[in-house]
């Protein structure tokens, strides 16, 4: 298996399971640094703790210069603190807040003696023309000083970092967790700029008790098409249709958005030109994202109020085209939005977004 396929069955393994270094310090792309968002959808513990210092920033002003610190030709790590931008030839990524609770929503509940680490971060792909493929699960983790590593946990907030294929230009922006014992110390956050080469990675180290005296942000700017309402996009023998897209805060009498929500609900057709049966995934292959660079998936208890719903369960014929609406759960406040599909779980270059602003 080459590397190109190690990217695809890496990705698709993620996805089917769940889903020279830069630092630039304290500015974020063209010197502006912006105030954490604290929608993550965790509560801290009472007393707080160091990591919590990631959450009290103010807005900076921008800044003309960008101080920038190469490493020596050849090294395998850099040290920053969180809020510092960090970028090598394809990805920039930054933490930008650290949270610890033990209590995630109404249902997920740290074990006893453990709480849960929840690490805002972002992550762009700064190409301007290739694919970059980013996997929180395989790129992060979570080290104390007695050298003890976490793995990523599987566990959803409010704003859950997504994994997959980056688009030139765009962000991953989100919550990663880990769960960890309550008197683990000393914690850092490791990020791999690769996360399939076995033999070389380029590694930073984000001291989360440590904050810049600005946090920097990364920019969304997405450089593909973006598709407006009632355009067909074809690839990888499928031919998909943005019909339209309107908005609700209820669905039937039963089904209503949570406070400070909104439904937004594409209309779309998959149209099959692979000549054999095919499936497509509401789950792995669709997305709504904001102009930041946020992701959200489908509203299950959404989906199931609505009277067109995109079918899942049966495969979709060959020749045969299947249409219908899929739920997303938004904040009022999102501001611009896409619909987003990736054609394929295995091949590069093929996330397609269309506008859904109205």
């Amino acid at each position: 298996m080459d590397e190109t396929d190690s990217r695809r069955f890496g990705r698709r393994a993620f996805v089917a399971a769940a889903a020279s270094v830069a630092v630039a310090g304290c500015s974020s792309e063209g010197g502006t640094t912006a105030e954490v968002d604290s929608s993550g959808g965790s509560t801290s513990e009472a007393g707080g703790s160091p990591e919590q210092a990631a959450t009290d920033t103010a807005t900076a002003t921008e800044s003309s210069e960008t101080e920038t610190t190469e490493p020596e030709q050849g090294a395998q790590s850099a040290s920053v603190a969180v809020g510092e931008v960090v970028e090598d030839d394809s990805l920039a990524m930054v933490v930008r807040g650290v949270e610890k609770t033990t209590n995630i929503g109404e249902f997920q509940e740290s074990d006893s003696g453990n709480t849960y680490v929840v690490v805002e971060m972002a992550v762009k792909n700064k190409s301007s023309s290739e694919f970059v493929d980013f996997n929180s699960f395989w790129q992060t983790r979570l080290k104390d000083d007695a050298n003890h590593v976490y793995d990523q946990t599987i566990a959803v907030t409010d704003s859950s970092m997504q994994s997959g294929q980056l688009a030139p230009g765009e962000v991953s922006r989100g919550d990663v967790v880990y769960e960890i014992p309550k008197d683990a110390s000393g914690l850092s956050m490791q990020f791999d700029f690769s996360s399939f080469d076995l033999f070389s990675f380029n590694r930073v180290t984000v001291d989360l008790a440590s904050t810049a005296s600005n946090v920097a942000d990364l920019s969304q700017n997405l450089a593909v098409d973006v598709h407006s309402a009632g355009d067909t996009v074809s690839k990888e023998n499928l031919q998909v249709t943005l019909h339209g897209s309107r908005t609700e805060t209820e669905l039937g009498s039963f089904t209503q958005a949570e406070d400070g929500n909104r439904y937004v609900i594409p209309d779309i057709s998959v149209k099959n030109d692979t000549g054999e049966p095919l499936s497509v995934s509401i789950a792995l292959q669709m997305l709504v994202k904001d102009g930041t660079g946020r992701a959200y998936t489908a509203d299950i208890g959404g989906l199931s109020a609505l009277d067109q719903a995109f079918a899942q369960g049966s495969e979709i014929a060959a020749d045969e085209t299947r249409r219908g609406e899929v739920a997303y759960q938004v904040p009022e406040d999102a501001g611009e939005l896409f619909f987003a599909f990736e054609f394929s779980l295995l091949a590069d270059g093929d996330k397609t977004f269309w506008s859904l602003s109205p």
